[in-house]
């Protein structure tokens, strides 16, 4: 055997123990390497992607894949492609935006991720080469989605119009509610095959699109949605009436009775008078003997007593049937109508369900919460609820009394709990929906005295009378020790709110070092990493380094700021004066906007501590802002004075102005100035008109 074999090999066992060592090393190295790899190999179908867990897809494994772009629309963050094997959903990469189009045959290079509900690709490179035809949809049912196994993949579906919206957002995507079989589904598509969008409401349509899911943070599916790429991927198949409200009117009470040729595939019409009616949620109308409460997002107007027509979609409600997605028109106005006065046992028994009824009972309790606002109240040993949905009041109970007997007025609805054929049987409860507090009456408040009250008397009368007697014995000997007590206290407290200024004022000054420099310290944490990576072009890390330059800069101009307005040694109004108009050219001449200054040649000796100084600061840098981003000003000027014992400083500038009467919700910045000088005790008036300008005055009182 050669020397150079291991000591551990003897000489004389000859050379087949070592090829048995080896071979064995080698077998036993074969899955690491065949593990590695897989690891490293590349993938090239999307199926291969989906067929990853959790785990296997965290390792980013490397992809390169051709498919068809099935939906994409980055601002709904919905990007998804489709090759022969399967659907996938392409994961937020950090790439420019792209504008990519349905049917558009592309190029994926990037490397795998888990994904929030299913394995995702996270794109490096995206490259279009051409155009081809959408793949083959996939029938499915509505059960088949809502089990999630068609994720992000292109199917088809059929199922009928219940409402349909623009979105006002930057995609414009019309969102439609279908009801297919055992469930509602959401849809989002860039078209309707209709004018006008109403004529969708009810018409049955067949619809192609990606299956998109909506999970939890524990990966869980808890809704899905259906994303339409292109308008003849939604096709009706049965056309909505185009005079919806001419189909016949049904009776309220024959709503889901037994008929076998009966159908409720699509809308109904009935007629009611109105009996409870709460804008853009629901409405109640009854007929004779029975109501029904019709669910609608329209909020026209509508009175008690009118009589009216609605057009919905016949839905189980908890006991008595009830209309979702509807639309209603009213017929005439009449008179109201009077109410079916009851008692609990009678509530229960359901034959009074979302009818107007009245019940007496004793109040026991009011309830004034968030989201809720209701009685308590008790009658014949039963306890019921009754709300009132539609008050603005904070309390609007205000003026009742617990104890007092009452009579209530609404709309009766039950929960009918288990429930069991006969006439034995009695709903676990009920309550009253009230429409205004009109519906309430008080019929007899409780007697004022009670034993309680009596007994509270005696006990009150006695313990103040034993505490005059005690009183007198120590008063003396309070009021010498209270004057000493009141010197400490008085040293104390002068102490205590020295410390509290320092505190605040310590407190205030690392809020400004967080809120303005910690983002920008962390912008160039940012851009030197950017700048430092090695595969940068040398045009981007140019682009970088002057970012780094001017952010630094601004850093600079920051701090200044922040020094300036703790520098005690500035607490004066021609400090102020000062700093500021420095602080404008500067600020001017980067803007590339003509600074004019009017300032007066001398100010009162009136000091100002650094909160006046700091707030008054920023209301007078947002002004500048706000003219150098808004106004399209060539020339600005600046006038500082004080009249009558009041700082005025105003900004004014040549732009373009506009109406403060019409103010949209882009202008907090006019709203925080103003802010920021009441918080000061100042005030600030804002002078503008279309063509002539802005101007901006700010006002201190120097007392």
């Amino acid at each position: 055997m050669p020397e150079y074999f291991p000591a551990f090999f003897p000489r004389k066992a000859g050379l087949l123990p070592c090829v048995v060592l080896i071979t064995l090393a080698f077998l036993a190295g074969i899955p690491f390497c065949a593990r590695a790899q897989a690891t490293n190999e590349e993938l090239h179908t999307m199926a291969a992607v989906r067929d990853l867990t959790v785990e296997q897809a965290s390792e980013h494994r490397r992809v390169r894949l051709q498919g068809v772009v099935t939906f994409y629309e980055e601002n709904f963050f919905s990007r998804y492609l489709q090759d022969d094997t399967a659907g996938i959903y392409l994961s937020d990469a950090g790439l420019p935006v792209m504008h990519l189009l349905p049917g558009e045959f592309v190029e994926v290079t990037g490397f795998t991720a888990p994904g929030e509900y299913a394995p995702s690709v996270v794109a490096q490179s995206i490259t279009v080469l051409g155009r081809t035809s959408m793949p083959e949809p996939k029938v499915v049912t509505y059960e088949q989605l809502a089990s999630g196994i068609d994720d992000s993949q292109f199917v088809e579906i059929t199922g009928t119009v219940r409402s349909v919206e623009q979105l006002q957002d930057a995609s414009q995507l019309y969102l439609m509610e279908i009801a297919t079989g055992a469930g509602r589904l959401t849809v989002y598509a860039p078209a309707l095959p209709v004018a006008q969008i109403q004529n969708m409401i009810d018409s049955t349509v067949r619809l192609r699109g990606v299956c998109a899911t909506k999970f939890n943070r524990q990966r869980q599916l808890f809704a899905v949605r259906l994303m339409v790429p292109l308008l003849e991927d939604l096709t009706i198949e049965s056309p909505a009436s185009q005079d919806p409200f001419a189909a016949p009117v049904r009776t309220i009470g024959s709503i889901l009775q037994f008929n076998p040729k009966e159908s409720y595939d699509h809308r109904i019409k009935v007629a009611g008078t109105v009996i409870y009616f709460e804008p853009g949620k629901t409405l109640f109308l009854q007929d004779g003997d029975h109501g029904v409460e019709v669910q609608t997002k329209e909020s026209g107007p509508l009175a008690l007593g009118d009589r009216a027509e609605a057009l919905g979609f016949v839905s189980q409600g908890e006991y008595t049937p009830a209309m979702q997605d509807a639309i209603y028109r009213k017929i005439s106005t009449g008179p109201l109508l009077q109410p079916v006065q009851l008692t609990p046992d009678q509530a229960l028994m359901g034959t009074n369900d979302c009818q107007l009824v009245q019940l007496t009972g004793m109040l026991l309790d009011r309830a004034v919460g968030r989201t809720e606002k209701y009685l308590v109240v008790q009658n014949d040993g039963f306890i019921f609820h009754v709300y009132l949905n539609q008050s603005q009041e904070a309390n609007p109970f205000a003026g009742l009394q617990n104890g007092s007997r009452i009579s209530v007025t609404g709309v009766c609805r039950i929960d009918p709990g288990e429930w069991l054929a006969g006439e034995t049987w009695r709903a676990k409860s009920f309550w009253i929906e009230m429409r205004s507090l009109n519906d309430v009456s008080v019929l007899a408040v409780p007697s004022w005295w009670t034993l309680r009250r009596v007994l509270w008397i005696v006990v009150i009368v006695s313990m103040v009378a034993l505490a005059a007697f005690g009183w007198v014995g120590v008063l003396r000997r309070q009021v010498a020790e209270r004057g000493r007590q009141l010197e400490a206290q008085i040293r104390e407290r002068q102490m205590a709110e020295h410390r509290g200024e320092i505190e605040q004022e310590r407190t205030r000054v690392a809020q400004d070092l967080h809120d303005e420099l910690g983002a920008t310290l962390t912008e160039l944490s940012m851009l030197g990493t950017l700048a430092k990576t090695p595969a940068l072009p040398p045009a981007d890390r140019e682009l970088y380094l002057d970012q780094l330059t001017n952010t630094s800069r601004t850093l600079v101009a920051t701090l200044d700021e922040i020094v300036w307005a703790v520098n005690p040694k500035y607490d004066s109004v021609a400090s102020l004066v000062s700093y500021y108009s420095l602080f404008t050219q500067r600020f001017l001449n980067l803007a590339g906007i003509t600074c004019r200054l009017k300032v007066a040649e001398t100010f009162p000796p009136v000091p100002l501590d650094s909160r006046l100084r700091h707030g008054i600061f920023l209301a007078f840098k947002e002004a500048l802002n706000n003219a150098v981003r808004h106004s399209g000003a060539s020339r600005i000027l600046i006038e500082m004075d004080v009249v009558e014992n009041e700082l005025k400083i105003a900004v004014i500038d040549d732009g373009h102005g506009f109406d403060p009467v019409e103010l949209t919700s882009g202008s907090d910045g006019l709203a925080n100035m103003k802010e920021r000088m009441s918080k000061v005790g100042g005030s600030c008036k804002i002078t503008s008109q279309q063509g002539k300008g802005t101007t901006v005055e700010f006002n201190l009182p120097l007392n």
